[in-house]
Protein backbone atom coordinates (compact mmCIF):
# COMPACT_ATOMS: atom_id res chain seq x y z
CA UNK A 1 0.00 0.00 0.00
CA UNK A 2 1.30 3.18 -0.96
CA UNK A 3 0.12 6.67 0.89
CA UNK A 4 0.88 10.28 -0.98
CA UNK A 5 2.23 13.42 1.97
CA UNK A 6 3.13 16.86 1.46
CA UNK A 7 6.73 15.86 2.17
CA UNK A 8 7.04 11.80 1.44
CA UNK A 9 5.43 8.70 0.41
CA UNK A 10 5.04 6.35 2.57
CA UNK A 11 5.02 2.31 1.67
CA UNK A 12 3.00 0.07 3.98
CA UNK A 13 4.02 -3.63 4.11
CA UNK A 14 3.67 -5.84 7.10
CA UNK A 15 5.98 -5.31 10.50
CA UNK A 16 7.32 -8.76 9.53
CA UNK A 17 8.28 -7.48 6.32
CA UNK A 18 9.72 -4.65 6.92
CA UNK A 19 11.61 -6.05 10.06
CA UNK A 20 13.14 -8.50 7.43
CA UNK A 21 14.68 -5.43 5.71
CA UNK A 22 15.45 -3.36 9.03
CA UNK A 23 19.11 -3.52 7.81
CA UNK A 24 18.76 -1.93 4.35
CA UNK A 25 16.63 0.77 6.05
CA UNK A 26 18.56 2.65 7.69
CA UNK A 27 18.69 5.76 5.85
CA UNK A 28 14.64 6.05 6.07
CA UNK A 29 12.42 6.76 8.82
CA UNK A 30 9.83 3.14 9.38
CA UNK A 31 6.97 2.84 11.64
CA UNK A 32 5.34 -0.27 12.74
CA UNK A 33 5.27 -1.42 9.15
CA UNK A 34 6.12 1.64 7.10
CA UNK A 35 9.06 2.78 5.26
CA UNK A 36 9.00 6.94 4.58
CA UNK A 37 10.33 7.85 1.18
CA UNK A 38 11.18 11.68 0.69
CA UNK A 39 10.44 13.03 -2.40
CA UNK A 40 13.74 14.55 -2.67
CA UNK A 41 15.60 11.38 -2.97
CA UNK A 42 15.29 8.73 -5.91
CA UNK A 43 12.91 5.98 -4.45
CA UNK A 44 14.63 2.40 -3.69
CA UNK A 45 13.58 0.46 -6.41
CA UNK A 46 15.78 -2.78 -5.99
CA UNK A 47 14.98 -2.65 -2.01
CA UNK A 48 11.33 -2.08 -2.45
CA UNK A 49 10.72 -4.68 -4.93
CA UNK A 50 12.78 -6.97 -3.20
CA UNK A 51 10.10 -6.10 0.06
CA UNK A 52 7.36 -6.62 -2.39
CA UNK A 53 8.75 -9.75 -3.14
CA UNK A 54 8.78 -11.24 0.38
CA UNK A 55 5.65 -9.93 1.19
CA UNK A 56 4.47 -12.37 -1.60
CA UNK A 57 6.20 -15.16 -0.53
CA UNK A 58 4.87 -14.21 3.48
CA UNK A 59 1.77 -14.48 2.02
CA UNK A 60 1.43 -17.28 -0.87
CA UNK A 61 3.84 -19.38 1.60
CA UNK A 62 3.47 -18.67 4.86
CA UNK A 63 0.13 -17.59 4.89
CA UNK A 64 0.66 -14.44 7.00
CA UNK A 65 -2.39 -12.04 6.32
CA UNK A 66 -1.97 -8.43 6.56
CA UNK A 67 -0.78 -7.49 10.89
Amino acid sequence: MLSAHKAHASAAFTPSTREAFAEQLTGFETGKGTVRLPYDQPPPTALLKAMIEHRVIELERDGIKWM
